[in-house]
């Protein structure tokens, strides 16, 4: 990785989530990837997208977030398939600064740190079965 930053960054605390013990978070959350090339540069874009959002209208949770995160990296030219590599390996770095960038923002707002999921970005026999 030759570089990564947070192109766009939303995190929203709600005035009207109440904390309790036993409160679950209905949240929608969403995890998008994509992969390009600058033939120019032989560099790659990986751009990772986190949206977490409550579950419907009547859902409550202590903050709603949409992050984008870029990195730029660099592969070497005798590895087979460059765009798998960056899928799962620089996707994962990218998620693994996301996840600590969140987890600093939230620390400051008025409701307790999230700790966003744990996500794996190997392909599922379901995916690769779809992309055949």
């Amino acid at each position: 990785m030759k570089k990564y930053f947070f192109s766009y960054v939303q995190v929203a605390a709600d005035a009207e989530y109440e904390p309790s013990d036993d409160n679950e978070l209905e949240t929608n959350f969403t995890v998008n990837v994509s992969v390009e090339k600058d033939e120019a540069s032989d560099i790659y874009q990986v751009v990772l997208e986190i949206i977490a959002e409550p579950e419907n209208d009547e859902s409550r949770i202590p903050y709603t977030i949409h992050l984008i995160t870029i990195g730029l990296f660099s592969v070497d030219e005798g590895f087979p398939d460059k765009k798998k590599l960056l899928g799962i390996t620089g996707a994962s770095m990218l998620y693994s600064a996301a996840r600590e960038f969140i987890i600093t923002v939230t620390s400051r707002g008025p409701w307790a740190p999230i700790f966003i999921p744990t996500f794996s970005f190997l392909p599922t026999k379901e995916k690769e079965d779809s992309e055949t």
